[in-house]
């Protein structure tokens, strides 16, 4: 097997640049595309209100039928990406037939036909939220599969993990950016619904290329060398589960995951309905954010090297709920808006540096002791089980913020300030409810497990 040089760690971790673009189109901005303020400029393109049992949107409802669809199929494509007998490798072959499609739905998930709400649009919304989370799972369980495989060195995987953290950061910032990209093509003339989709129509291009380059450039033979599970799909999630580091995190990571998409999903109305500053304004706060958790990188790839995973995660989660909390509470002080809203975003740039890089990289550790232990290489069924655990709890954050957020909506709009300090309490909720789980990790059985096993590789 070929060493993992830092230029194929970088060819691995390009798509992530992709996936912060994509996924700040979907969390960020989706919501605030088809359940518009007065203030966007935006046309209304789908029913609004809860029409579904009462208490759900259309938005509401598609969105979260995706998260359950994307859930479901992950360890469906994990068994068959654990048992692929291709040529190219287990995890290649998934990654080089979806990453055009992946791209594609995302941008056409924006472009619903019809220029007033009806059925076509719903149809034409569900039709490309479904897609593109079927072709994400296609595309990533393989791809998060490869790193645990092609790096077995705990210091080295934090590294790339920090790599893939840093590029995902830096993708979503430019996503973040789209406010004011919409705002310079309206001055020049293009109406707001134009505007926004050009925008994603670049993000797109841009975001098909990273997720076709480690796709055709990385030989994963020359890297991986791997014991296929030849136990049955449920025998392997059984296993997953059976394991009890795996749970603990696996539900650590369900409520704080839970919590951030209650934050990303409204992220935009905390700025403009709730703060009250323009569009353009959230740039700033999420770019204070982001530069913040990216000054934080170091720190964070350094402790978790020298004192492990789990009491970063803790403070990380309880610095979140924090900031939550602010958002509900400071909103009617008194006070210059600017800085409530710099302060809300210093305060999230270490849970954001934490979040974004620890929980795969502490998975990877889970996924490594228990390939010791027994054996078997089953990456995949374990990504999946987790990634269908931690969708499952997104999805009903996703179900509820829509219809949330309409609540005390009054004049016209479609959100209501109640309900926004609704979803920023709930999100906080959730995060706190994760420090209780990660305090019960037992990380130093785990690392003591990996150590020994390298010990014995080295005296060997």
């Amino acid at each position: 097997m070929k060493t993992v040089t830092n230029k194929t760690v970088l060819y691995y971790c390009a798509p992530q640049f992709a996936v912060g673009l994509f996924t700040t189109m979907i969390n960020n901005y989706l919501i605030y595309f088809y359940q518009p303020s007065a203030a966007s400029g935006l046309p209304t393109l789908i029913v609004q209100g809860t029409v579904l049992l009462g208490i759900l949107t259309v938005i509401g409802f598609i969105k979260a039928i995706g998260h359950v669809l994307d859930a479901v199929t992950d360890p469906l494509v994990a068994g068959m990406s654990d048992k692929c007998k291709s040529k190219h490798g287990r995890r290649i072959p998934f990654m080089q037939v979806s990453a055009i499609p992946f791209g594609l739905c995302a941008l056409l998930i924006f472009c619903a036909p019809s220029s007033v709400p009806g059925l076509l649009n719903s149809v034409w919304l569900a039709v490309f939220i479904w897609a593109y989370y079927i072709f994400y799972t296609l595309y990533m369980i393989p791809h998060n599969a490869l790193l645990p495989e092609m790096i077995k060195d705990g210091a080295k995987r934090v590294n790339a993990y920090t790599v893939s953290s840093f590029l995902f950061v830096t993708g979503s910032a430019v996503g973040y950016a789209t406010p004011l990209f919409v705002s310079a093509l309206k001055s020049g003339g293009l109406s707001a619904l134009l505007a926004w989709r050009l925008v994603f129509a670049v993000f797109t291009a841009i975001g098909i290329v990273l997720l076709l380059l480690p796709a055709f450039v990385i030989k994963e033979r020359d890297y991986v060398s791997s014991v296929r599970p030849t136990v049955p799909l449920l025998s392997s999630l059984r296993h997953a589960f059976a394991n009890r580091h795996f749970r603990i995190v696996t539900f650590g990571q369900l409520l704080e995951g839970t919590g951030m998409a209650f934050f990303q999903s409204c992220i935009m109305f905390y700025v403009t309905s709730l703060i009250g500053l323009p569009e353009e304004a959230s740039v700033l706060i999420l770019g204070i954010s982001i530069a913040g958790s990216l000054l934080l990188y170091p720190f964070v790839n350094k402790w978790a090297k020298q004192k492990g995973k789990r009491v970063l995660m803790i403070l990380g989660c309880a610095v979140f709920t924090a900031a939550e909390f602010m958002i509900v509470f400071c909103a009617d002080m008194p006070g210059t808006p600017i800085v409530k809203a710099v302060l809300v975003a210093l305060f999230v740039s270490f849970p954001f540096a934490v979040l974004n890089i620890l929980p795969g990289s502490m998975m990877a550790d889970i996924i490594q002791y228990d390939t010791i232990i027994t054996g078997v290489n089953q990456e995949g069924v374990f990504g999946a089980a987790r990634s269908f655990t931690t969708k499952m709890g997104i999805s009903l954050a996703i179900m509820l913020v829509p219809s949330m957020t309409g609540i005390g909506a009054y004049g016209g709009e479609n959100v209501g300030r109640l309900g926004l300090k609704l979803t920023a309490l709930t999100g906080g909720l959730f995060c706190l409810a994760a420090v209780f789980l990660f305090w019960r990790y037992n990380e130093k059985e785990v690392l003591a497990v990996i150590k020994g096993q390298k010990a014995t590789e080295k005296a060997q």
